[in-house]
């Protein structure tokens, strides 16, 4: 559920590390104190959406010209965060709000620290001009907030700058990875129940982004959870202003119900202006928890003569199941994007399905009636088969040498501007940071290319000549652009002249869909651009692995005949 929700409660917050930067920003703030020579970095949280001209990084940039900007207002349940590695002694805070030009200043705001997380201290309110100057004269600090007085809004928040003075300079700012903090001082009881939560909506959260994503559109990457009960709270879950409301009545009541917190994020990522239609707002929403995250926790009831698509929550679910499956497997973010941007219209469903919504639902209606529990399962085709990844035994494998059939580079050092090459052939590139020489994975060792050299293969249907003598199954490291490519097959020659076909779907590298035979080998907390700069979003790289007849020796691999394809490393092993 979405209705406004408009207040400010000090949170208790969790301090769970998720995701590569976020254990190491988090973990120390409850360790003992680092040597002082530890780098110190900042990842910058908010409630709030903004875009790719305005993100959270421009707030601690250096450069006065430019500003982090929310797209909505913010009120008094809205925060900006800043969270450190560690715990650094302060000196002063200055913060400087507001355009440029002189607009969306913050005059009724103050900026909170806190060593810890859990006790916030008033540290300096913002003044006339929207400015806000904290002296602070050497007391450790790990988290910044700013934040509005009570019962107050502000149109948008803009700010120019945000300097923190201190003998430990920060070396490094980035936009944190999506995460919930969380409030259970009012039902503490609820501990083990809203950490399994957390834990949920973190790991879920880059494919709901993912899901959900619209181009330069930046959604909220934090959002406050409150559990609490009473008369005038919602009756199970409720998001909106920054905050996420969970009854702690119905979490005491339904144990296993962590879940909904996913529905609930999805609403926090969908950041929409305004909910309309609702029943669409909410059967995304249902799609992300019951489709993507549980699907084998799903249920549901379609009533033939009574039921519509736009009953909301899981009936519209299933229904946008069904279009994606037999029609447009990207439908749901179109969708959103339709919403978010105020353009939705019940045509969309011709535009992309090829019929219109009536006739869409009435199809789906008599697949349901034919085979209620069939009629959401896809067709099994061989890519789609459930399939055990091989056993393999340690220190057996060889890596397969890709060489002669690199054509372009794929991976970079940070700084370095990969132009109009890169991974999708538009710039957008691996970090090195993550990706570069000898990988072990799944006991598995991979050769990746040279980073800044040819190190990248858009299979074109290469044949790959193999000496690596017997072996029981074949891995890659690979990923998919332009969208999860379907249906792909390599071919496997052996020496005695018979071959295999192995099928495989692959993943979008912004896009996990967790297909058979497919692990995330690799996750990177951004990707580079062909400036060089950082697209502070989640990319991966995959692992795939086939079993191959043990008694047989490969001579050769035949890649797929799909550009959109790229392989990065190939092994055999046994």
């Amino acid at each position: 559920m979405n209705p406004t929700h408009s207040r400010h409660t000090r949170l208790a917050h969790s301090l769970s590390a998720v995701g590569l930067l976020a254990a190491a920003a988090l973990a120390p703030v409850q360790a003992a104190p680092k040597a002082a020579s530890a780098p110190v970095e900042a990842l910058l949280y908010s409630t709030m959406p903004s875009t790719a001209a305005h993100r959270l990084q421009m707030a601690m940039d250096g450069d006065a010209n430019t500003y982090f900007q929310t797209v909505y207002g913010m009120g008094d349940g809205d925060d900006f965060l800043m969270l450190l590695s560690r715990a650094v002694p302060v000196q002063s805070l200055h913060i400087v709000s507001g355009t440029p030009e002189g607009d969306d200043l913050l005059a009724n705001a103050i900026v909170e620290t806190s060593v810890d997380g859990v006790t916030f201290t008033k540290a300096a309110s913002f003044d006339a001009a929207g400015v806000a100057d904290a002296s602070m004269k050497g007391a450790p600090v790990a988290f910044v907030k700013i934040r509005l007085k009570p019962n107050s809004s502000v149109s948008s928040l803009a700010l120019r700058e945000v300097t923190l003075t201190s003998p430990e300079a920060v070396t490094h700012v980035a936009e944190g990875p999506g995460r919930g903090f969380y409030d259970i001082s009012a039902a503490p009881d609820l501990a083990a129940w809203a950490k399994k939560a957390e834990m949920q909506m973190e790991d879920f959260w880059p494919d709901t982004d993912a899901l959900l994503y619209s181009d330069k559109f930046i959604p909220p990457n934090m959002v406050n959870v409150v559990y609490e009960t009473g008369p005038n709270v919602t009756g199970v879950a409720a998001t909106g202003g920054g905050v996420m409301t969970v009854n702690s009545a119905w979490a005491h009541a339904h144990a296993d119900d962590t879940g909904l917190t996913v529905h609930e994020t999805a609403h926090v990522i969908q950041a929409f202006s305004a909910y309309n239609p609702v029943w669409l707002v909410e059967g995304i929403a249902d799609y992300i928890r019951w489709i993507r995250f549980e699907p084998q926790n799903f249920t549901y009831r379609i009533d033939p003569q009574k039921s519509t698509y736009h009953d909301a929550y899981r009936t519209t679910a299933a229904f946008l199941a069904y279009c994606e499956l037999h029609y447009d497997s990207e439908l749901v973010t179109k969708l959103n994007k339709a919403v978010r941007y105020g353009k939705y219209d019940n045509s969309m469903f011709k535009t992309y399905c090829g019929k219109d919504v009536d006739t869409l639902w009435s199809e789906f209606v008599a697949a349901y009636v034919a085979d209620p529990k069939g009629v959401l399962m896809p067709p099994m085709a061989a890519a789609d088969r459930p399939r055990t990844l091989p056993a393999v035994t340690v220190g057996s494998s060889k890596p397969v040498s890709l060489t002669s059939v690199f054509g372009s580079t794929g991976i970079y050092a940070d700084g370095k501007a990969p132009g109009t090459g890169g991974v999708d052939g538009e710039g957008s590139a691996y970090s090195a940071a993550f990706l570069s020489g000898p990988k072990i994975y799944k006991d598995v060792q991979f050769q990746l290319g040279p980073a800044g050299g040819p190190d990248l293969v858009s299979c074109t249907g290469q044949v790959i000549p193999v000496n690596a003598g017997p072996a029981s199954s074949l891995w890659l490291m690979a990923t998919a652009v332009e969208g999860n490519q379907m249906g792909q097959t390599l071919t496997v020659t052996y020496t005695d002249g018979t071959t295999d076909t192995l099928s495989q779907n692959f993943s979008d590298w912004f896009q996990p869909r967790n297909f058979p035979g497919e692990t995330r080998a690799v996750r990177m907390p951004y990707r580079l651009l062909a400036d060089g700069s950082k697209d502070p979003r989640t990319f991966y790289v995959y692992g795939y692995g086939f079993a191959l007849p043990p008694a047989k020796t490969v001579k050769s691999v035949t890649l797929p005949s799909n550009p959109n394809v790229k392989l990065l490393a190939m092994s055999l092993a046994n």
